[in-house]
């Protein structure tokens, strides 16, 4: 089952069993939200004659049994006593649920009022039901579905959301690519109807894969003397200077007699000089090179290694900024290098003598 279909249900469902109790968290809350701005939950205080208290429990007790309306006989009936200094104010809360303010001055009954945001907080957690048992067992596991639903709600308005950007983006190049088109420049950050290359040394063929164009570069119907031959390349048409921007192709490795490998080529000259940044599997890592009078050379190599699975489509991508390299496999194998020569030349792909490896969905972009 697709993610977001299970998502949608997760939330349809959670909704539907936390409908009630939900309800009830929520109303509660409100409530408790207006207890110090509505005297039907909450009474309002009423300020004392000073904030140093002057009486003792004994007077507080005496005052509360002077109001026969409390119906208090004795500290059995006293439920929590609030000092409530900085306002010179006692709060009794009686066990019948009425509340007495007394001033802590003179020991004077202020008011009497009836206080019900202790019972709807009973009601909010749930304990007002059966206890523990519905506090714990219905209302705490209603708090966790609302956080569910919540997270499930965030997630079917981020996946328009992010689709509608997306949409705006592809607008907006589409647009640029117009605009480009119609000036006669080569069009950068946008997918070729169809990948085309030039085979400069050893096999390539173009296949196609679930629609997708593929350059396959198949060392075993390339005969030649593996010492001698330089190593193949093959170079992509409608690029015929590139010296900064983003790179980035999907490459997959089949087959090799000693090692498989890929690489994307950039700063090819007509001299067949070039750099290359290369994945293989017998190092397991990335690492940046150059191909210069007849010989390559190593100029760094990533510390990260990973083994990638042959027979699957891997990322590829090196960017390149000013006299700076970097590049990436799958976003997790990672190098940088400064460069001590400009870029400036076509780009393209790179393997080995004996790899056989595929290439597809090649893109450039600034």
């Amino acid at each position: 089952m697709h993610f977001n279909v299970a998502n949608r249900k997760v939330h349809y469902w959670a909704s539907f069993a936390a409908a009630l109790p939900l309800l009830v968290i929520i109303t509660s809350g409100i409530l408790l939200q207006m207890k110090k701005q509505w005297d039907w939950v909450q009474p309002a205080e009423i300020r004392g004659s000073g904030t140093v208290p002057a009486i003792g429990f004994d007077q507080i007790m005496a005052t509360l049994q002077a109001a026969p309306s409390l119906g208090v006989s004795g500290w059995d009936d006293v439920a929590r006593i609030d000092i409530r200094a900085d306002r010179g104010l006692a709060k009794v809360t009686i066990t019948s649920g009425w509340e007495a303010q007394i001033d802590l001055g003179t020991g004077r009954l202020l008011q009497t009022a009836y206080r019900r945001s202790d019972l709807i907080e009973t009601i909010h957690d749930g304990s007002f039901f059966v206890g523990d048992w519905t506090k714990l067992g219905v209302f705490l596991p209603a708090g966790v579905t609302l956080l569910v639903l919540w997270l499930t709600g965030m997630w079917m308005w981020w996946v328009p959301f992010s689709a509608k950007r997306r949409r705006r983006a592809t607008l907006r190049r589409n647009a640029a690519a117009v605009g480009l088109l119609a000036a006669g420049m080569p069009l950068l950050g946008h997918a070729q109807p169809r990948l085309a290359v030039d085979p400069l040394i050893g096999h390539w063929e173009t296949t196609l894969e679930g629609g997708d164009t593929v350059i396959l570069a198949d060392a075993r119907k390339w005969r030649t003397e593996n010492a001698t031959t330089p190593f193949p390349i093959a170079a992509v048409r409608g690029v015929e200077n590139f010296t900064e921007g983003v790179m980035a192709a999907k490459f997959k490795l089949v087959a090799g007699a000693s090692d498989q490998i890929a690489g994307l080529v950039f700063g090819l000259t007509p001299k067949n000089e070039y750099f290359y940044a290369r994945y293989n599997t017998k190092d397991g890592n990335i690492a940046l090179w150059q191909f210069v009078d007849g010989d390559r050379k190593r100029l760094v190599e990533g510390t990260e290694h990973i083994q990638l699975p042959l027979g699957t489509w891997h990322d590829l991508r090196v960017e390149v900024r000013g006299s700076t390299v970097r590049a990436s496999v799958n976003g997790k194998l990672h190098l940088e290098h400064k460069l001590t020569t400009p870029v400036s030349g076509r780009v393209g792909f790179y393997t080995k003598r004996d790899s056989v490896t595929a290439f597809k969905g090649f893109s450039l972009s600034k």
